[in-house]
C-alpha cells in the first residue's frame, strides 16, 4: 500500500503545476468577471425578475465546481493516450522496470491519479473556492449581510449532497467509459502515434462499412449506449423520471428546492448503482480489463 501511495505521490509531483493552473484559472476568471463585470440570472416566463442572494451564492458555488471539475476531467479525458507512452518516451520505464513494483500498480496508479483523484480534488477545490468567491460577489450586489443571513443549512447540505453524488457517477461514469478510455490508450501504447488515429478509422470506416452496407449500426448503438449510460451513472440516473420539485422556474422555489435536493440525489445514485446489473456493464468492464491487460503486456515489454 505504501508503493502504491508512492506511486500516486509521483503523478502529482510530476504533475502538480499544471493541474493547479487548471483547477485555479477558472476560479481567477470568475472571480474577476464578477467583481469587474455584470450577471443577469433570469427565470423561466420571469425575466424581469431580481436574482436573490441566495439564487447568486449557489450558482456561483455550483458553477465554480462544476466548471473546474468538468476541465479537469475533460483534461485527464484527453491526456490519458499519451499517458500510455510517457513513461517510454522520457525513458523513465527503465528505472520503473528496476523497481519492485508490479507493472499493474504503477499504471494503476496512474490512471487512479488522472482520472478519478484530479477530478475529484478539482470538484472539492471548486466548491470551497465558490463559497469563498461568493462572498464578494453577493456583498456587491446585496451587501455583506446578505451573504451570513442565507440558509446555509439547507444549503451546504444540498451542496454536499450534490458533491457526493458526483464523486461516486465519476466512477461510475469512469467504469461504463473504460473500453473507450483503456481501448485508446492499449492502442496508443503499441502503435505509438497511429494508435488514436488507427482506433477512430477503425470505429468510423467500421461503423459505416457495417451500418450501410449490412443494415447493422451496432457500433453506433454500443457508443451511444456506453456515453448514455456513463452520463446517467454521472447524474440524473432517472432523468426522465425526475421530481417536479427540482425544476426552478422562480426564485421563490429555491428553498424548497433544496430542500428535496438530498433525497433525491441519494435515490439518483441508487438508480446509477442499480443500472450497474446489466450485462451491458460486464461486457464494458471485460472490455476495459481487456485494454488493461494489454497496457500491462506492453509494459513488461518495456520499449
Amino acid at each position: 500500500m505504501n508503493r502504491f501511495k508512492t506511486l500516486m505521490l509521483r503523478e502529482w509531483m510530476q504533475h502538480q503545476r499544471g493541474w493547479l493552473i487548471l483547477v485555479a484559472l477558472p476560479i481567477l476568471i470568475v472571480l474577476v468577471a464578477g467583481i469587474a463585470g455584470h450577471a443577469q440570472v433570469n427565470f423561466a416566463d420571469h425575466e424581469d425578475e431580481v436574482p436573490t442572494p441566495l439564487v447568486v451564492a449557489l450558482g456561483v458555488t455550483v458553477g465554480i465546481a462544476a466548471l473546474t471539475f468538468v476541465l479537469a476531467w475533460g483534461a485527464a479525458l484527453l491526456q490519458s493516450p499519451g499517458l500510455a507512452r510517457r513513461d517510454i518516451q522520457d525513458r523513465s520505464v527503465e528505472f520503473w522496470l528496476s523497481l519492485p513494483v508490479g507493472h499493474a500498480q504503477s499504471l494503476g496508479a496512474m490512471l487512479l491519479m488522472h482520472l478519478l483523484v484530479l477530478p475529484w480534488a478539482a470538484l472539492g477545490v471548486g466548491l470551497a473556492a465558490g463559497l469563498l468567491v461568493s462572498l464578494p460577489l453577493v456583498a456587491k450586489v446585496f451587501g455583506i449581510g446578505a451573504w451570513f443571513a442565507l440558509p446555509w443549512v439547507t444549503a451546504l447540505a444540498a451542496v454536499v449532497a450534490l458533491a457526493l453524488r458526483l464523486t461516486l457517477g465519476l466512477l461510475l461514469a469512469t467504469l461504463w467509459l473504460s473500453p473507450l478510455i483503456l481501448g485508446t490508450m492499449a492502442a496508443s501504447a503499441w502503435l505509438k502515434r497511429w494508435g488514436v488515429p488507427a482506433v477512430a478509422g477503425v470505429v468510423v470506416v467500421g461503423g459505416t462499412l457495417l451500418d450501410r452496407i449490412y443494415g447493422n449500426p451496432i457500433v453506433w448503438e454500443v457508443l451511444r449506449s456506453l456515453g448514455s449510460h456513463a452520463s446517467r451513472a454521472l447524474i440524473a440516473a432517472e432523468r426522465d423520471k425526475g421530481p417536479k420539485g427540482l425544476v426552478i422556474e422562480s426564485a421563490d422555489q429555491i428553498d424548497g428546492v433544496l430542500a428535496v435536493a438530498p433525497h433525491w440525489l441519494l435515490i439518483d445514485a441508487g438508480h446509477a448503482l442499480a443500472a450497474l446489473a446489466s450485462p451491458t456493464f460486464v461486457a464494458a468492464l471485460a472490455a476495459g480489463a481487456l485494454g488493461f491487460a494489454l497496457l500491462v503486456l506492453r509494459r513488461q515489454r518495456g520499449a
